[in-house]
């Protein structure tokens, strides 16, 4: 009897001891699983901060292109000793998009990892990236990346300009293997041996549309999708244009980058305004209304790089006669040119004829001068950050 009751002792402690070792390896599993996310997302943020930062001062970097808001290539193929975390030199075609490794290097950062220790990757759309540039650069400058929840239907985030992607662990037929030019970072610069395909919602991490202003779609990874442990982090235009309005210098470059290197180009022989079809960016003749001609800037009465980056928010009317008709601010002007300013919550400016449609652009007196060809236009004269939208008007003497 005794030796029965010490066996079934024996045997309580052994379970005992089992279900401890299991409830402690589960909390430790747990723990991990915890600090392995807290790394991942100290990472993207990272990641984020840099890129902003690049793209907030870009101009004083590349000096041959004065006008912030672009981000880099990916590392796409480090080729070459000490080329791995690089931006290529250039990433496909005009205004298509790329995806590759986060280029470390080029942010001067270090070789950011996730909880899993991989090296972060990186989609930049093509309307964002710097080499080849687009044809405008500006807070009305659309990304072409929409990024979705794990259940493939919530959208998180539409038109943002970049994505970094944490790959996680290799999933299903992917490897991580190295590939030559990889020493740091390891692996290799196949995207579909890193990020996830879903699928169910036919909507693959690994690949951006070849085709130039074309939508891609990235899915959040979850624990909810058994196809994708990805976990992502977007840059949208806000992100950037909202921290290039913080810099001291912002306003400055408005007035005398825009407005008065403008007005000082277009002085001298007055072209007439053009309308743009920005869809197949070409230029016709401006409208005739009242006394004056209504429009945008040539492109090719102006080559600074920063007003032609910018042309669709100046808007520009010369006097039909092509003397002095028109009172700025009391001053008598042969054209006027205005800032626009940034779009207010009822103006949208994403497609053609939106661009095309002055009250998309312009409100109060300004808007009802303009649109009616008037000889008389009085507003602000200065950029002010504390109402970005206000139109700012320039004489064109």
């Amino acid at each position: 009897m005794r030796e029965k009751g010490a066996v079934i002792l024996l045997l309580m402690t052994v379970f005992l001891a089992a279900g401890t070792y299991l409830f402690v390896s589960s909390v430790d599993i747990s723990k991990n699983t915890v600090e392995r996310e807290k790394i991942t997302a100290r990472a993207l943020a990272q990641a984020k901060d840099a890129l902003i930062g690049f793209a907030i001062t870009y101009a004083e970097k590349h000096h041959g292109n004065p006008v912030n808001g672009y981000l880099p290539c990916p590392d796409m193929s480090a080729t070459g000793i000490g080329k791995e975390g690089s931006a290529e030199g250039s990433c496909g075609g005009k205004n298509v998009s790329a995806i590759g490794k986060l280029p470390w290097k080029t942010l001067d950062l270090p070789p950011l990892r996730d909880g899993r220790g991989e090296c972060l990757w990186y989609a930049v759309s093509g309307t964002y990236k710097n080499n080849p540039d687009s044809d405008f650069m500006d807070w009305d400058n659309m990304g072409l990346f929409q990024v979705m929840a794990s259940d493939g239907v919530t959208v998180l985030a539409s038109q943002a300009v970049a994505v970094v992607i944490s790959p996680g662990f290799a999933m299903g037929s992917q490897n991580h293997l190295p590939a030559v030019g990889t020493a740091i970072c390891g692996g290799n610069y196949t995207p579909s041996n890193y990020l996830d395909n879903d699928t169910v919602h036919n909507i693959n991490n690994a690949l951006v549309s070849p085709i130039a202003n074309a939508v891609t779609k990235f899915i959040q990874g979850d624990v909810g999708n058994p196809m994708v442990n990805d976990r992502l982090i977007v840059v949208t235009r806000e992100d950037i244009f909202n921290a290039l309005k913080k810099r001291s210098d912002f306003s400055s470059f408005v007035e005398n980058s825009l407005l008065n290197a403008a007005s000082t180009c277009l002085s001298t022989t007055l072209p007439l305004p053009i309308a743009i079809n920005f869809d197949a960016m070409t230029e016709t003749a401006g409208s005739s209304v009242g006394d004056l001609v209504t429009g945008r800037v040539p492109y090719s009465s102006c080559t600074d790089i920063a007003i032609r980056k910018w042309r669709d928010n100046l808007l520009y009317a010369t006097c039909s006669s092509g003397t002095a008709c028109l009172k700025v601010n009391s001053s008598a002007c042969r054209g006027i040119l205005i800032f626009a300013g940034e779009r207010t919550a009822l103006q949208s400016r994403a497609t053609n004829a939106q661009k095309n449609d002055w009250r998309n652009y312009l409100e109060g007196d300004v808007y009802t001068a303009f649109s009616a060809g008037s000889d008389t236009f009085n507003g602000a004269s200065a950029y002010s950050n504390v109402s970005p939208s206000t139109d700012i008007l320039a004489c064109v003497p």
